[in-house]
């Protein structure tokens, strides 16, 4: 099983979103949501990360502090204020098929 981390400014919007995708997965992945503050005390094991759209403009500073191993993406705009799970789990399965 891959684990995915989801990253916001607090991890209240994604811990949402993530429960919503883990009741979808059923087991392909495991997602945990945390905040922009504490997401690098839970990177041991993490396949793939993605963001909100809010703190997209730190992707180039979380890429840098993952390393080249661990694929980073922001979530589009859209399909994090619709909560959409499932478009969100396609955009994992993309990076993951990497």
């Amino acid at each position: 099983m891959k684990n995915v981390m989801l990253i916001c400014n607090g991890g209240m919007s994604t811990s949402i979103l993530a429960n919503r995708m883990n009741e979808l997965l059923q087991g392909k992945y495991e997602v945990a949501a945390y905040g922009e503050q504490d997401y690098v005390d839970h990177l041991e094991g993490v396949d793939c990360i993605l963001i909100g759209p809010q703190i997209r403009y730190l992707l180039p500073d979380i890429q840098k502090m993952v390393g080249e191993n661990i694929p980073v993406e922001s979530i589009e705009p859209r399909t994090y204020g619709t909560m959409n799970a499932a478009k969100v789990i396609e955009q994992i399965d993309r990076m993951t098929e990497k």
